[in-house]
């Protein structure tokens, strides 16, 4: 009797320790996914995402831009930061997160009043050649086009620059996107 309470025991513990546990989206990138923002418009900027469709097949290129057009007052405005005002990110909310990256320089951009300025995606981010998935980052980076394995993703064009030249409590914090799905 003692033998098959052991044996049940230890075929449970194993059973239970062999089960793939399945991650869940983290929860900030589903409440964007499911609530998409294509337009941000307030009393400075309106910044779109532009987009013609949210469905693609695994070999598909996925075009997309963001463009940002100053409405203010004045008849241009200057913002700081890097030379790359808009930047991209791309999640699956588990394992993919192409999160982009910027140089550090803090330059001027003068915007023209209801002047429209298209920014095309790019991709941008790093890794470490010590990362068990650096291939897998080498190849994407490589690729000139964006092209995704199969799998529900937020694609988000985010503002990367402040309103004054101090840049201290000044960032515009501002950001549009979807969920596409790749088939």
């Amino acid at each position: 009797m003692r033998v098959g309470v052991v044996f049940l025991l230890v075929l449970l513990i194993t059973a239970c320790g062999s089960m793939e546990r399945k991650k869940e989206v983290d929860a900030d990138v589903l409440e964007r996914m499911n609530n998409p923002k294509l337009v941000h418009r307030d009393e400075l900027f309106e910044l779109k995402l532009n987009i013609e469709k949210t469905t693609f097949s695994a070999d598909e290129p996925i075009p997309y831009t963001a463009s940002l057009t100053y409405i203010g007052d004045g008849d241009s405005f200057t913002v700081w930061g890097s030379h790359t005002i808009i930047g991209f990110r791309i999640t699956d909310g588990l394992d993919f997160d192409m999160e982009g990256a910027t140089t550090l320089e803090l330059t001027a951009t003068k915007l023209l009043k209801d002047k429209t300025v298209v920014y095309p995606f790019a991709k941008s981010g790093g890794y470490s050649n010590n990362d068990p998935k650096a291939d897998f980052w080498r190849e994407f980076y490589n690729e000139k086009e964006l092209i995704l394995s199969p799998g529900k993703y937020l694609i988000e064009a985010v503002c990367l620059f402040s309103l004054d030249e101090s840049v201290v409590d000044s960032h515009y914090n501002e950001s549009v996107y979807t969920m596409i799905t790749v088939k």
